[in-house]
């Protein structure tokens, strides 16, 4: 007799993470329905659009869902072009994740439960050339790490009162097709294709090349997801992330040689980083590793290729 369906609920389904990971998903047979304040559903997901600060819809949505797996990514991050109030982070991304878990203790007790936090939670590394285990201590230097911080606490309560199925992930930088345009790596792509269109002068601004961080393809990231409810231990927190540190200088020049010109100049509009910036951070997932075998495939090249093919087919059809 065949197993039945996974049944998975992903929050957050339409962001750049939660497209790739519903694709995933649904390439793997399971029963896929998401959540999302807005954007367009992965073909094959049943979709609804709502709020996760609203109880009564997250209740509906988990009711309908009856889920085996969920995957809850719904979360405001840092430099939106909406610029949310410090409340709304606090209401999303920590009363949005407690309803969140306080509906499936209650319509879905049974069910495996990841809470997608960030590397950001580590704060200033004390060794920047030291890569970052899950022991180290928790550091937040922003509301953004902090509202992090409380989502984890939450799904260690719910493990802990409740009996919960809960595991954290810590993912380090993504990149790859995708990513949201205010990110750094989307940000150089995009005035690159603009500039091979013609429609951008011949300079990359970048606000610093000086900092580095730990970058993994958002296709492997997902799947890294994917990997640690599959196979880690309740309760527990993982690294998502490649092992590898890259300076921004770095993902500029790797992008300005995929570049048809080569007559792009770059310049730093805010060379000298803030002295409170955090200037590296290199992540260590042998954790992850070790319980699922789950390991990066996707050089940065290709992640950077891809992420520059996606935005000049974008800027070929700008009006």
């Amino acid at each position: 007799m065949n197993a039945s369906p996974l049944r998975i609920l992903i929050t957050g389904a339409t962001g750049c993470a939660g497209t790739w990971l519903s694709r995933l998903a649904v390439s793997r047979g399971a029963i896929v329905h998401g959540v999302a304040l807005s954007g367009e559903f992965v073909s094959g997901v049943v979709g609804r659009l709502g709020d996760v600060t609203h109880l009564d819809l997250v209740d509906e949505v988990v009711k309908d869902a009856r889920p085996d797996w969920v995957f809850h990514l719904a979360a405001l991050i840092p430099g939106l072009p909406s610029k949310p109030s410090p409340e709304r982070y606090l209401e999303v991304n920590i009363t949005g994740t407690y309803h969140v878990l306080d509906a499936v203790s209650r319509l879905a007790p049974k069910a495996r439960v990841i809470v997608v936090s960030s590397s950001a939670v580590y704060g200033q590394p004390k060794n920047p050339s030291q890569p970052i285990t899950e022991e180290q201590i928790l550091h937040p230097q922003s509301l953004y790490a902090t509202t992090k911080v409380g989502e984890e606490m939450l799904a260690m309560q719910f493990f802990a009162q409740y009996g919960i199925h809960t595991i954290r992930a810590r993912t380090f930088n993504q990149t790859g097709p995708r990513e949201p345009a205010n990110l750094v790596c989307a940000t150089l792509a995009q005035q690159i294709a603009r500039i091979e269109a013609g429609k951008h002068d011949l300079i990359l601004r970048a606000v610093t090349l000086a900092t580095s961080r730990d970058f993994t393809d958002v296709r492997d990231v997902v799947a890294g997801y994917w990997a640690a409810l599959e196979y880690g231990e309740a309760g527990q927190a993982y690294n998502i992330c490649s092992g590898h540190s890259q300076s921004i200088r770095n993902i500029a020049s790797i992008l300005l040689g995929l570049s048809t010109r080569r007559d792009i100049q770059i310049v730093e509009t805010d060379p000298i980083p803030n002295p409170r910036a955090i200037l590296d951070q290199i992540g260590d997932a042998s954790r992850l590793r070790a319980c699922s075998g789950w390991q990066p495939q996707i050089p940065i090249e290709t992640s950077l290729r891809d992420l520059l093919d996606e935005w000049r087919g974008k800027v070929q059809t700008e009006q």
